[in-house]
């Protein structure tokens, strides 16, 4: 890699390397066979990549985002395709379909509610705010909501936290309590 690929991607790594780890410890959930190492280690490899391509990446926070995202889906469809022992060791009762946890219609339910529940109050946040608060959920910083909607800084700030928080005011009006602050 050139000495100017290699600046690129130290800047990039010191700026928004936090961040990054944050995103995989966020993703890689307990229970999936996933190490927020190795992870973050392929993410960094995939950006030397992107910049040892000569890519131009516009919106670095977004792209980390999008990057660790598509790591972590990669690697659990990695992990269900490989077997994680050997099944020369296994009991027959071990492998009995009946026995195995199904998923709770219940909790899938209420999640596909509450999904709807919340598409539909960022629906009704007054126009202006609207959109700011879609990229916040989505991860994007309020410079980049500044840059893509072409309003400063501190509007992207004000509009994205305002709209935020009547959002948890609508959801908890509606019922959500548990809404983190």
């Amino acid at each position: 890699m050139p000495d100017s690929r290699q600046a690129q991607l130290t800047a990039l790594l010191a700026q928004f390397g936090q961040r990054l780890r944050v995103l995989v410890e966020q993703h890689c959930g307990r229970g999936q066979g996933l190490d927020p190492d190795d992870i973050e280690q392929e993410v960094r490899i995939k950006l030397w990549r992107t910049l040892e391509s000569d890519k131009k990446v516009e919106f670095p926070a977004s792209y980390i985002q999008r990057v660790v995202v598509t790591t972590v889906v990669d690697a659990l469809r990695r992990v269900e395709n490989r077997p994680t022992e050997d099944l020369a060791d296994t009991d027959e009762a071990d492998l009995d379909p009946t026995l195995a946890q199904a998923p709770n219609p219940e909790l899938e339910a209420r999640a596909d509610e509450w999904r709807k529940r919340l598409l539909a109050e960022i629906h009704e946040l007054p126009e202006r705010r609207r959109l700011p608060v879609k990229l916040a959920i989505q991860g994007f910083t309020a410079d980049e909501i500044a840059r893509l909607l072409g309003i400063s800084i501190a509007s992207a700030q004000q509009l994205s936290y305002r709209g935020i928080e009547e959002l948890k005011d609508r959801l908890r009006a509606r019922g959500g309590e548990n809404i983190d602050d």
